[in-house]
């Protein structure tokens, strides 16, 4: 029977004194109950958590910004050999990209007991049920480019920027049927304002009037594919919140089981879209900034990944609606855009509803604990 521990079960010495143990090399869980050295434990994981997360929001601000920036950058200068990248290949670099780095992070982990062979082994082949669910988001966010390709070819450009913006509602709804997650009325308000902000930046940076239509084009298609699109996104990335809460695999080890079939849907895209162009070289057209694209884009789905496990996925495109707005601010700058009262509405609508949202769930975090 085990002995609770209190002043009397500590001996007294002859002067009534308690006698004094050597608790000085114990370590601090060591002198708790082993319930409250779980707690303990699982607090300070909590806490890392939340600090990861603080700094990967900003981080994800920043590089998204930079990562539009670079883009817009990419398609004015022209290459040497006076072709453009194809963007097939920019898309298998990315994932190229993450593939590698995740598995340096793995092999340095694991060098002292068995590399990345042992965790793969652990992690994935020991685990075929997780590792078939990975494949799920990775044919979702196939089926979700190829969506969005035929919703710009049969949309007009300022429809297609609004419609696109209905993602972050999306992420919501998924988000309390797949995850259990409860939004207020004031948070959900707090997310209409940030959709209809960023339609209204998006717009303002859209060609001028509305195109014509062009024969053999589908509104009707357009609009059907960009909501399906938007659908396969937010419920992919909960899918993804999803299995990397869920489990104690390594997040490492999750960017790979999605980076791995991406990469092989990435390149069979390529010989079909882009086959008959490759005799002119894989890397045809590619730039310094090229280069930047691939290593921002690769970065910005490592932090997606952080901060996905340690926050959400609202938070996740909040920051991405807040780097949209800084990276159209910037570019008065760089690329002479010119304000306008359409442009800072919308940001402020943004802005504001980020500190709203924030606001809240700083609220509520409160009140929980």
């Amino acid at each position: 029977m085990s002995t609770a521990i209190s002043v009397e079960n500590f001996p007294l010495m002859d002067n009534g004194e308690m006698e004094m143990f050597d608790f000085v090399d114990a370590p601090p869980t060591a002198l708790l109950p082993p319930a409250r050295a779980w707690a303990q434990e699982a607090s300070s994981r909590a806490d890392y958590g939340n600090v990861l997360a603080k700094i990967a929001l900003p981080a994800l601000v920043i590089q998204n910004s930079a990562l539009i920036l670079c883009m817009k950058q990419a398609s004015i200068v022209p290459a040497e050999d006076g072709k453009k990248a194809l963007t097939t290949t920019v898309v298998v670099m990315v994932e190229l990209f993450k593939v590698v780095v995740c598995s340096l992070a793995i092999q340095y982990r694991r060098q002292h007991t068995g590399g990345i062979i042992a965790e793969l082994k652990e992690e994935v082949f020991a685990k075929p049920n997780e590792s078939l669910l990975m494949l799920v988001p990775a044919f979702l966010y196939l089926a979700q480019n190829n969506l969005l390709f035929v919703a710009v070819a049969n949309l007009e450009a300022v429809i297609y920027q609004v419609v696109s913006q209905l993602k972050i509602l999306s992420t919501a709804a998924f988000s309390i049927a797949i995850l259990g997650r409860k939004l207020s009325v004031q948070q959900w308000f707090s997310l209409l304002v940030l959709t209809a902000g960023c339609a209204v930046v998006q717009i303002d940076g859209s060609s001028s009037g509305p195109k014509e239509a062009r024969p053999g084009t589908s509104p009707a298609v357009g609009l059907t594919c960009a909501l399906l699109a938007i659908c396969t996104s937010g419920f992919a990335g909960v899918f993804v919140e999803k299995m990397l809460k869920g489990s104690s695999t390594n997040m490492a080890v999750r960017n790979v089981q999605l980076g791995v079939p991406a990469l092989v849907l990435g390149m069979m895209g390529v010989l079909l879209s882009d086959g008959a162009k490759l005799h002119d070289g894989f890397f045809q057209g590619y730039t310094h900034l090229t280069w930047m694209v691939i290593t921002l884009h690769s970065g910005g789905g490592l932090l997606v990944t952080v901060i996905v496990k340690y926050a959400d996925n609202i938070a996740k495109t909040i920051a991405v609606a807040v780097s949209l707005v800084v990276s159209t601010a910037l570019s008065i700058y760089l690329f002479d855009f010119v304000m306008t009262a359409q442009f800072a509405i919308g940001a402020c609508m943004v802005v504001g509803s980020t500190f709203l949202y924030s606001h809240l769930v700083a609220i509520c975090s409160t009140t929980t604990t």
